[in-house]
């Protein structure tokens, strides 16, 4: 560990000190209508209140059918992507699980080369990261974080050879992580489907079943 006068705090050796937006940019999402609303549809919009910490929870959300012309194309949100929430309880994140999503204003889009993500992504969520979301989230009525200076503030970047090492290992966790999610939203929605019914009759379970 090594004194860095820039962070007043010791950091590891060979290690930058950069900005974050030398290397991250946080993209906001696309200000969808309200009146476009669907109760169902082909897409669902996340907002805020989809971001918790560490999960998003898309039940509740509203759906559209058709993605607006004027839409960039990072807001249709893809598997592993990273979330961050900008209105309200500012800094949460969580990752993407699930297909089909459109990304709404006041949710961030973490950007940046794969190499750095899940570093960020980590970095973000520290407990230093949270108290600088706190500092900067302003609003009268409710908090506000801007992407911009959020990506101003100083880090610490490891080496590429270490990130390496880091990313291999912590890949192959995400990956297991994101797949055991997948596969609970299924079992849930066939829960959600067959309980109703097994409830009026429509559907019979045999435990007569005899062994083979």
């Amino acid at each position: 560990m090594v004194w860095n006068e820039k962070l007043n705090r010791e950091i590891p050796e060979g290690w930058e000190v950069k900005p974050i937006n030398n290397r991250l940019e946080i993209k906001s999402g696309f200000p969808f209508k309200s009146d476009t609303y669907k109760t169902l549809g082909r897409y669902k919009i996340v907002t805020i209140k989809n971001v918790q910490d560490g999960e998003l929870v898309t039940s509740g959300c509203d759906y559209i059918d058709e993605i607006p012309s004027r839409a960039s194309d990072y807001i249709s949100l893809q598997i592993g992507d990273r979330l961050i929430s900008l209105t309200g309880n500012c800094g949460r994140l969580c990752v993407v699980c699930e297909e089909n999503l459109l990304l709404n204003q006041r949710v961030g889009l973490l950007y940046c080369d794969a190499t750095y993500l899940e570093y960020f992504y980590n970095f973000l969520n520290s407990n230093a990261m949270r108290t600088v979301v706190d500092n900067l989230a302003n609003g009268a009525a409710q908090a506000n974080l801007s992407p911009v200076d959020l990506c101003k503030t100083d880090c610490f970047i490891p080496p590429k050879d270490i990130l390496f090492i880091y990313n291999k290992k912590a890949n192959t966790i995400r990956k297991t992580i994101i797949q055991n999610k997948r596969e609970i939203s299924l079992l849930t929605k066939q829960r959600d489907e067959l309980l109703p019914l097994l409830m009026n009759g429509q559907v019979l379970v045999n435990s007569d079943l005899s062994d083979d």
